[in-house]
């Protein structure tokens, strides 16, 4: 496809069905100001690691986001030109399969899914896209042009709905699109009416109907919840001092949201009806996404980060191998003036890739080697 595609999409009315072609309150707080470093004393604790590759896409200021394919396969998505990267030998090169800036006029890739029709989904930004490919991203096509800036949280139900968050809809409010259908056809739908409209950037599933939404930017951090499999929305918490909610987890019988921003979790015991302010790892940082991995039988939490209490930042790995009680840094991979941890993702046994940047430094695509 040669040029910038535009997508154009009438919206006549909240759940008007239209088709698609190409186009808590805080009840209690546990302060830590920064995660510990691992001391010679507790060096059997963690497993040794060391980067073995750093990929630097031209031109690019960020590698967004990452995804696994199958054992030491997996893509990267960039931001400035929107491009994708795919490493067949566990992060050891990089090969683009995609220039969405010169495809389709897209600036970053931002979520990926692989579905239950066995494809694979991403959203985009400007303009708001998902698009799907049928060959382990060897080559993508335009599903769904979103009534936004940005297409952002994605994510795969168990009745088999998808739901892709999007930024600034036409009717200036948060809200999402639901396909029940892959995608030839789509429904928007509203998540709150509030103003200003905010980015649904991430999803969680609970299940039978329950699903979880993470909303920010441009406002107050807030999670939503929905009975109905994302047909309508109820505000559980709000949170003024977080401008973006980034990224679920499950850690024990807790489910887990980060507040990017103020490095800061936040916790639901009770399938996320109320939230407490759990962890703030430092009063001035950036936490990216989370991941685990086993070991010699043992599991771990990852979560990558920038500090950013200094003018020079740092970006790190941080890992916990108590359910999110502790955590510790366990790698800095490099020290830079970009914004903010981005992403990171399991590619094999012993291999981890971990993207960094942010608009104002070049971004970079981490392969970490456990050993």
């Amino acid at each position: 496809m040669s040029g910038p595609h535009k997508c154009f999409i009438p919206i006549l009315s909240a759940f008007t069905l239209f088709s698609v072609s190409a186009c808590a309150d805080i009840a209690t707080e546990k302060e830590i100001e920064n995660p510990l470093p691992i001391t010679q004393a507790e060096k059997g604790r963690f497993p040794q690691i060391e980067i073995v590759n750093i990929f630097e896409p031209e031109g690019e200021s960020n590698v967004r986001s990452s995804f696994t394919l199958s054992d030491g396969v997996g893509l990267i998505g960039t931001e400035e030109t929107g491009d994708i990267f795919k490493t067949e030998d566990a992060g050891n090169s990089w090969r683009k399969v995609l220039d969405g800036g010169d495809a389709w006029g897209i600036m970053d890739v931002r979520n990926y899914i692989r579905a239950k029709d066995g494809h694979l989904y991403i959203t985009t930004t400007e303009p708001a896209m998902v698009c799907r490919s049928k060959d382990e991203g060897e080559s993508w096509q335009i599903v769904a042009c979103a009534p936004g800036t940005r297409t952002v949280g994605l994510i795969q139900l168990d009745n088999d709905d998808i739901l892709e968050g999007i930024r600034r809809s036409f009717e200036k409010e948060t809200s999402l699109l639901r396909s029940t259908d892959y995608f030839k056809t789509v429904k928007w739908t509203s998540v709150s009416k509030e103003q200003p409209a905010q980015n649904v950037t991430c999803f969680h599933e609970i299940g039978g109907g329950q699903v979880l939404a993470g909303v920010g930017y441009q406002g107050s951090g807030k999670i939503y919840k929905s009975n109905d499999y994302g047909q309508t929305w109820e505000k559980k918490a709000d949170y003024p001092e977080a401008r973006d909610m980034m990224w679920f987890f499950n850690e024990g019988d807790k489910i887990f949201i980060q507040a990017s921003g103020i490095a800061t979790l936040y916790a639901s015991t009770d399938g996320g009806e109320t939230w407490n302010k759990d962890h703030q790892f430092w009063s001035k940082g950036f936490l990216g996404m989370a991941t685990t991995f086993e070991k010699d039988g043992k599991r771990y939490r990852l979560l990558s980060a920038t500090d950013q209490r200094e003018k020079t930042f740092r970006h790190v790995v941080l890992i916990s191998d108590d359910q999110g009680e502790s955590w510790f840094e366990w790698i800095e991979m490099n020290q830079d003036m970009s914004g903010g941890a981005s992403n990171i993702t399991v590619l094999s046994d012993n291999r981890i890739v971990v993207g960094t940047g942010n608009h104002s430094a070049q971004g970079r695509a981490f392969t970490l080697e456990i050993k």
